[in-house]
């Protein structure tokens, strides 16, 4: 695997339509349901872009609405991604923002062998649509 450096700047998305963006080996598509924004990463996290998807993340996160992160199209999460999803649970716990995880297969085993993780997990099958509900 090599390193792609990204060039493209992160924007913010409107309420009214979704963005996605590259990160070098995984997407992120936000979408507005109701009151939350809902996060879908797509592919693999690992050292190489868990920086570009740490602040992809947060850039598409709004303020102080509820997020949703869906997992369920993630097919590898590394430790530095890990690490990254657990900072920014900490960040949403810190600004009172409520934060939603729906795991996939590659997030799963990471929960299993750190069972303190603390992240806000939700069940996964939920559809991400449904982020209202459980927001």
């Amino acid at each position: 695997m090599t390193a792609a450096h990204i060039s493209a700047p992160l924007r913010s998305v409107p309420a009214s339509c979704a963005g996605i963006i590259d990160c070098g080996g995984a997407r992120i598509s936000a979408h507005v349901r109701g009151p939350a924004t809902v996060l879908v990463v797509h592919g693999d996290i690992d050292v190489c872009n868990s920086g570009l998807v740490g602040a992809a993340i947060r850039r598409l996160s709004p303020p102080s609405a509820p997020i949703v992160l869906d997992l369920r199209a993630t097919d590898f999460i590394g430790l530095s991604g890990f690490r990254e999803l657990l900072t920014f649970a900490d960040e949403c716990d810190r600004t009172k923002v409520a934060l939603h995880v729906v795991p996939g297969v590659a997030l799963r085993p990471l929960l299993r062998v750190f069972a303190d993780h603390g992240l806000p997990v939700v069940d996964a099958n939920c559809p991400a649509g449904d982020s209202a509900s459980i927001a």
